[in-house]
């Protein structure tokens, strides 16, 4: 029962933060970084340093499923690994359902952060939320990504992951 507890506790702080702030990662907002995971503090904002991807939304009224490279470059941050992410808008919104592993010796339990990019590549247009509990060391998952708001781009479009917290 804890643990059902802890992980709407983390939704709910997920939700929350997701309105307050952005996190880009350089030393401005949308600048360039030298090292993924970075983290910095310019003009008092903390800013992280994060991969961004490119991956196609609706090009009709459907939505073109979108996939990960799976080579030595994928998407890390703190213990989680993006392994592969698909996008939909299943829920009247975007979305999308991704399997991360978790890469630290501890089982963990984290929430999660999807980033859609507007054109400008540096404005978040999206923000998608998921929570996994209790993955074991080295175990891979099925994750749901929900925004609250917004519905995926046409066309191609940048993304990043973050984990937002975890224990």
């Amino acid at each position: 029962m804890k643990k059902y507890k802890v992980a709407t506790i983390l939704l709910i702080a997920s939700l929350g933060t997701m309105f307050l702030t952005n996190a880009f990662a350089a030393n401005t907002a949308g600048g360039k970084c030298t090292k993924a995971g970075q983290t910095v503090t310019a003009k008092g904002q903390k800013l992280t340093c994060s991969l961004i991807w490119v991956a196609s939304g609706p090009v009709a009224p459907s939505v073109t499923p979108s996939k990960s490279p799976a080579n030595s470059n994928s998407i890390q941050s703190k213990s989680f690994r993006l392994d592969s992410i698909s996008f939909n808008s299943d829920l009247g919104s975007a979305g999308a359902t991704a399997r991360v592993t978790n890469t630290s010796k501890n089982t963990r339990t984290a929430t999660l952060n999807v980033s859609i990019f507007a054109s400008d590549g540096k404005t978040v247009a999206v923000s998608m939320f998921g929570v996994v509990n209790a993955v074991g060391p080295g175990q891979t998952v099925t994750v749901t990504f929900m925004s609250v708001s917004g519905d995926l781009p046409n066309g191609k479009f940048k993304y990043s992951f973050q984990v937002d917290a975890e224990f």
